[in-house]
């Protein structure tokens, strides 16, 4: 399965906004929320499985015979924080789509670092 890249943000930005301290996201919750109904089943799962090899997220999983059966979060780690900030604005995801369109294979190191540079170039344009 190939890893929805918008799927890998909308999660992270439905984390950073739905987390309290000290209560855990389960995963029915990222099956019913908006913020991401506009993808399927099966890209959510895969997402958060994929999300969970990262340190982007404090996490529980279990997977078992490579289906996702539980899944919860506490919050994003410093590198998740990190990593959404890079991507967060709108205009910074959008082109950094587009230049890493005209590729087959995209990393998320690479996008982080494509953003950071598209990120660097519109700072560029405030200062004097």
């Amino acid at each position: 399965m190939k890893l929805n890249h918008d799927c890998v943000r909308s999660t992270l930005l439905f984390i950073e906004a739905n987390h309290k301290p000290g209560i855990f996201l389960q995963l029915e919750q990222f099956l019913n929320s908006e913020e991401l109904s506009k993808f399927d089943t099966d890209d959510i799962k895969y997402t958060l499985m994929k999300l969970s090899e990262t340190k982007y997220l404090h996490d529980n999983i279990r997977i078992v015979q490579g289906k996702l059966v539980y899944y919860s979060t506490g919050a994003l780690t410093w590198e998740g924080h990190k990593f959404l900030d890079t991507i967060r604005d709108p205009k910074v995801w959008k082109t950094t789509k587009t230049i890493v369109s005209h590729l087959e294979s995209v990393s998320i190191t690479l996008i982080s670092n494509v953003a950071s540079k598209v990120l660097e170039n519109y700072i560029q344009n405030f200062l004097p």
